[in-house]
């Protein structure tokens, strides 16, 4: 890393934003630097290499070219719950689980996740114990259907199911799956939630998830990432020693997913147990991979992300007809989610709030940001980035970095060219992306304090 990133770290520890708002956008894009070396075994699977001493430690992460967006009508919830099988199941050569052994070398930052995207497992071990992690991660990616029993996968369907029934249960939890099956036509790869139906969770037969493994756990759908105290050619012999053996499996390849348009705005009315109505505006936008995607996150970022945001200085702290604010954008790898969600007052007028919060959008789309909001979000995106780079593992680390560009764009490297993208947005750019993509018709939420609308799973929550 060149000496304005390191600079650049070393203020964000001490005095974040005044430090680093002293440093142009561009230089800041520019000095981030993950080293690596890439190599791909015989069997397809993809290695990642990121050498970092600065501790002896390994973050070593497995990400699977599969998610939600992959499950066919029917099979709903698999992904996740093979995400869960994987992290909480016995393998065939280690039958007392993972979780034990990683406690016992001292493993920190071990989990899994699921998403509509990628499936993945990871965990940061001490150097000394890198080959007995890698050993377990083989395990896991080749020998665990052996371990997988009916009492097993009944398990960890009920815990999937209890975590669906939690989510269901927070206040505004059934707003998501209004918003997906509204904004995505029938058929839609991003049309249903990760966690599944129940439904389609209880008819899962324990064959059913192993072909599901079979068809989406390979070696040439995965990518796995090591960086931290290890090189490349001693990467490459633990890699081969370990994984080199897995035969390849069937080769996913992601679903195809396009950007849908609503005919006309849809405005829908629901009731939660919640003691304030909630607003919000969402339209499917383009993704990662698109050149529009750091624009729309800084028009998301000054509209609603920022403690000083338009809509904050405006229905928080000006008009006070608000409690709380947000606008954001989530990008995924066929497109994205741009939202906007308004917690009007206790007691207000939540139509009068409703139409103020569309004036104001519709004079930000109009006229745009100023060059002083941009350079203010850009900077503070880039210095979030600087943050989420210093550790090599868990969340937001550099192994997650190096696996999303290796398996979203089949680019380790991919972040330069999304920082490069944050150090060119302008006034103009935000502007024409959003005159582009939130001048279509919306899907305007309503959700109001009394008892919730029938519900086709209450039965199951």
């Amino acid at each position: 890393m060149r000496r304005t990133a390191l600079l650049a770290a070393v203020f964000l520890a001490v005095t974040p934003w005044q430090a680093v708002a002293q440093v142009p956008a561009s230089e800041l894009a520019r000095s981030v630097d993950i080293p690596f070396e890439a190599f791909t075994l015989d069997n397809g699977l993809r290695v990642v290499v990121h050498t970092d001493r600065k501790a002896p430690v390994v973050a070593i992460h497995a990400w699977y070219n599969v998610g939600s967006k992959d499950e066919p009508r029917g099979q709903t919830g698999y992904a996740h719950l093979f995400e869960h099988i994987g992290l909480f199941n016995p393998t065939e050569n280690v039958p007392g689980g993972l979780m034990e052994p990683l406690r016992a070398m001292g493993a920190t930052d071990w989990n899994g996740t699921t998403w509509f995207d990628r499936t993945n497992f990871f965990q940061t071990v001490p150097t000394s114990a890198v080959e007995q992690a890698l050993y377990m991660e083989s395990d896991r990616m080749g020998h665990l259907l052996g371990a997988l029993s009916q009492e097993r996968l009944d398990n960890q369907r009920g815990v999937v199911q209890n975590e669906k029934r939690q989510g269901d249960n927070q206040p505004y939890g059934l707003v998501y799956y209004t918003a997906l099956e509204t904004l995505f036509p029938e058929g839609h790869p991003y049309r249903h939630s990760t966690i599944g139906s129940m439904a389609d969770l209880d008819a899962a037969s324990l064959e059913d998830l192993r072909q599901w493994h079979r068809d989406n756990y390979g070696p040439n759908n995965a990518v796995l990432v090591l960086a931290g105290d290890i090189d490349a050619p001693t990467a490459r012999t633990l890699v081969n020693r370990y994984f080199g053996h897995i035969p390849r499996g069937a080769q996913n390849q992601p679903a195809q997913a396009d950007i849908p348009t609503l005919d006309a705005r849809v405005d829908k009315l629901l009731h939660d147990r919640v003691p304030n109505t909630q607003l919000s505006r969402t339209w499917i936008v383009p993704g990662l991979l698109s050149e529009e995607a750091a624009s729309l996150d800084i028009a998301a970022s000054i509209f609603g992300g920022l403690a000083s945001s338009r809509l904050d200085n405006a229905l928080v702290r000006g008009e006070e007809t608000a409690t709380s604010v947000t606008a954001g954008y989530q990008p995924f790898q066929r497109l994205g989610m741009f939202d906007l969600d308004v917690n009007v007052k206790p007691g207000g007028d939540a139509d009068a709030v409703s139409a103020r919060l569309d004036q104001l959008l519709a004079d930000y789309i109009a006229n745009g940001p100023t060059q002083a909001e941009v350079e203010r979000a850009v900077t503070r995106r880039i210095a979030g980035v600087l943050q989420a780079l210093e550790p090599t593992g868990g969340f937001t680390g550099k192994a997650v970095t190096l696996a999303e560009g290796e398996l979203y764009a089949d680019d380790p490297g991919f972040y330069r060219r999304q920082l490069a993208a944050y150090g060119a947005v302008t006034p103009a750019s935000v502007t024409a992306a959003m005159q582009r993509w939130l001048t279509r018709p919306t899907l305007a939420i309503r959700v109001d304090p009394g008892e919730r609308e029938t519900y086709v799973e209450a039965a199951d929550t």
